[in-house]
């Protein structure tokens, strides 16, 4: 995992990244390293940068690559948003050049969760309505009258299909780079109808067909069929004077086109939002600090809220003396107050104490000079750090902070960067580097 914060006032953007990686093999084993390199230039020409969090590759290539990769031939940018879309172009391109395998063996996979899900919950909901749990004898009533144990068999897989088609259709829909509708390739089809049959040994032939549809629909959404890797994308074009943030999630591919969500867009600007700070990956420790609240907080104080208001109205019907037909009509009156209560709470008194808290730290980060904006967001991601080495479970947050600078005057600067290599015993690869980039402006060391 990752912890990563940006911040953004008129002047510059300030964006620092932890180094911790967490590599997997299967789903028990996993290996944390504390060196891995998330915060890069995106390009030679403009001062644009890029955060890269969650998987650190795509199509089975890492990001790092590719990025220096295309660093080294984009053209210039009058808009950060230009080289968002053309960077996600670039990417795209690779997606289309990647062998076929990866896409499918994503679709496949996606497949039998779904498959599995249907079949294993409608196994355990048939076996309990014809098994005598007591006995573990079938009920009378099902004894020699198979068609009515097929029957259940086949009610129990529809329910669960569309127990899992409204969860699936309740997800938002992914972005797909280029036109048209993606669709599932023909010769991956006939993989996916054996894996249909394989686990779903019972469904009817209808019911395999509306699971085949629904894996192409499943692989429409966001953040299903394959790893998620984040993607934040700051800076400034020639063209625009103050700066932009643009944040994506990448899905991998589908219907060989890349698969990807637009999540955050700020642009700063006189008029609009003036600054701000946002994390990414790990957010709830910086979320506390900047809003008071995280998500988990905020569940905390609703189940709370929950299990106590209704034993309140409880006592006091409990202490009130008056007929049942009154008790009955002051029980409605109290348990619609308690829904109105829950709903301001969840939108507009949890919204208040962030909106204030937000606005609080915002006011003075749009006037903070770009050294206390490397050093707050490096502190940001340290608090994330600092929790993780003190808690329980992995520290998938760690290693050295990369924090870097970007301002129209100044571009983009390293403020703290780790290397792999001592740099007194390299002075040859950064003679390389010197050279690559080509002589200085004059007037310019």
């Amino acid at each position: 995992m990752t912890a990563e914060v940006a911040i953004l006032n008129k002047s510059a953007v300030a964006l620092a990244a932890d180094s911790a990686v967490t590599i997997s093999a299967g789903s028990t084993q996993e290996k944390i390293f504390d060196s891995a390199d998330k915060l890069f230039e995106l390009t030679n020409r403009n001062a644009i940068a890029v955060m890269v969090n969650s998987d650190m590759s795509l199509m089975e290539a890492p990001l790092a690559v590719l990025i220096k990769r295309y660093r080294d031939t984009a053209p210039r940018f009058s808009r950060v948003k230009e080289a968002a879309h053309d960077f996600l172009g670039y990417l795209n391109d690779f997606v289309k050049s990647s062998p076929k395998r990866i896409e499918t063996e994503a679709i496949e996979n996606l497949a039998r969760d779904i498959f599995n899900g249907i079949n294993n919950r409608a196994r355990e909901a048939w076996t309990a309505k014809v098994i005598d749990p007591s006995t573990q004898q079938v009920r009378s009533e099902y004894i020699g009258d198979t068609e009515r144990v097929g029957q259940a068999i086949e009610a129990e897989h529809v329910h669960q299909y569309e127990v899992i088609e409204r969860a699936i259709s309740s997800i938002d829909d992914a972005s797909f780079y280029g036109d048209g509708k993606p669709v599932i390739a023909t010769s991956q089809r006939a993989g996916l109808r054996a894996l249909a049959i394989k686990h779903l040994p019972l469904a009817s032939p209808d019911l395999i067909k509306k699971a085949l549809k629904l894996v192409e629909t499943a692989m429409r959404k966001r953040g299903v069929g394959g790893s998620t890797t984040g993607l934040i994308i700051a800076g400034f074009g020639d063209d625009d004077l103050f700066p932009t943030l643009i944040a994506f999630e990448l899905y991998g591919t589908f219907g060989n086109r890349l698969k990807y969500a637009e999540t955050e867009v700020v642009d700063i600007d006189r008029d609009g939002d003036k600054a701000r700070v946002l994390p990414f990956a790990q957010r709830e420790m910086v979320e506390r600090f900047l809003y008071g609240l995280d998500p988990g907080i905020e569940q905390e104080i609703t189940r709370f809220a929950r299990d106590a208001i209704p034993s309140i109205s409880s006592q006091l019907l409990d202490a009130l003396d008056m007929s049942d037909e009154d008790r009955d009509a002051l029980m409605v009156a109290a348990e619609k107050a308690e829904r109105a209560f829950y709903r301001g709470l969840e939108e507009k008194a949890f919204q208040s104490i962030r909106q204030v808290a937000q606005e609080e730290i915002e006011d003075m980060v749009e006037f903070m000079p770009k050294p206390e904006m490397a050093r707050m967001a490096e502190a940001l991601v340290n608090l994330t750090s600092i929790k993780r080495r003190v808690s329980r479970g992995h520290e998938t947050v760690g290693g050295p902070i990369d924090v870097a600078v970007i301002s129209k005057a100044d571009g983009f600067v390293w403020v703290r960067r780790k290397h792999y290599f001592p740099a007194e015993l390299n002075r040859r690869y950064f003679d390389r580097m010197r050279a690559a980039c080509g002589p200085m402006p004059s007037g310019e060391s």
